[in-house]
């Protein structure tokens, strides 16, 4: 015989085992920044579901979620960078027949007032940026790139170009979004992607600018140094200048200066005119003997007095016409007649 309160507890387990399955399946949670877009057996209602947790019908009801949050698409000529796992750049020609990659990201958003007619025009992201994104983009870079120079002052890779891309890019996606729940909010161009044999070429010419402005810059340091040299040298000539003419504005200056040169030990002679004007200073060595005769080449220089002793501290200083001095000899006559030299 069955027991009844058996069967009872097992149908309970059951029900409670299909509520827990019918509630789990009747949950839905809506994520941050998505809207839910309500199917009934997979077809679109028109309903939409705001973030946070729902209740459906299990089986009957299914939510999708759309993000309405804004959304990146790119496409690199680097591997891994763009949506796609290998290269993803797209390939141009310019005028001149060569091959460019350009990088180009896309920023744009689904409409959330909208979200229900975005899943039945294109289900998901995906299907918008393969089929519609991607080939506008393409077509429109390929277009323009084949009016635009490599090199040169227009070249595809300068700034100005780039904008120029990326504002025909953009002009022709909103083009295409008119009719559609999407918002374009910006499009950039990321990078242009020359040929090796370009790139080495561009950057070789970059070297040899930088090289001569390096010289320039050179040169004009060695312009700025001979001006200073010059101004230097202009400022020397102008002090000599100056002091000589103080000399001459102040001859007995002049006369005490050619006085305090003479003074070193020897004997000198000095004849009239002592400034050294016309006349040449003779150097009597006191340690030379055995000669009796005073001999030189001036003729105009005067006998010397041997009899005469004069300290080296106290050389004579006279008028104009003055006599002739003997510095440095305590006496002359002791020592001899001593040999006389010229002073060249």
């Amino acid at each position: 015989m069955v027991d009844r309160r058996q069967v009872s507890v097992s149908l309970v387990a059951v029900l409670l085992v299909f509520g827990l399955v019918g509630a789990g399946l009747a949950y839905n949670q809506v994520p941050e920044g998505h809207e839910g877009v309500v199917k009934e057996f997979g077809a679109v209602t028109g309903d939409t579901r705001d973030s946070g947790a729902h209740l459906v019908v299990p089986v009957v009801e299914q939510i999708q979620n759309v993000e309405i949050r804004p959304r990146t698409y790119t496409m690199s000529n680097t591997q891994g960078e763009g949506n796609r796992n290998e290269a993803d750049a797209i390939t141009v020609k310019t005028v001149n027949g060569s091959s460019v990659d350009i990088d180009v990201t896309v920023r744009y958003r689904i409409d959330s007032n909208a979200a229900d007619t975005f899943v039945e025009d294109w289900n998901d992201e995906d299907q918008l940026e393969r089929r519609l994104i991607r080939p506008t983009i393409r077509s429109v870079l390929r277009d323009e790139a084949s009016s635009l120079q490599t090199t040169g002052d227009s070249a595809i890779y300068k700034t100005e170009s780039r904008q120029r891309l990326g504002r025909i890019t953009a002009e022709a996606l909103n083009n295409s979004f008119e009719a559609e729940p999407v918002i374009l909010e910006e499009v950039q161009i990321r990078n242009v992607n020359l040929p090796d044999s370009i790139d080495q070429a561009l950057d070789e010419k970059e070297e040899a600018k930088q090289r001569v402005q390096v010289e320039q810059e050179r040169i004009e340091q060695e312009r700025a140094r001979a001006e200073q040299q010059r101004v230097q040298a202009q400022a020397r000539a102008d002090v000599v200048e100056i002091e000589g003419q103080a000399l001459r504005d102040n001859p007995i200056v002049l006369r005490q200066q050619y006085i305090s040169a003479l003074q070193g030990g020897s004997v000198f002679v000095v004849g009239s005119g002592g400034n050294g004007s016309g006349n040449t200073p003779i150097i009597l060595d006191p340690q030379t003997t055995g000669t009796s005769n005073t001999t030189t080449t001036n003729t105009s220089v005067p006998t010397i007095n041997t009899t005469r002793s004069v300290s080296a501290a106290t050389p004579s200083v006279a008028s104009a016409d003055w006599s002739p001095s003997v510095i440095g000899v305590e006496d002359t006559a002791a020592v001899g007649a001593p040999a006389a030299r010229q002073i060249d």
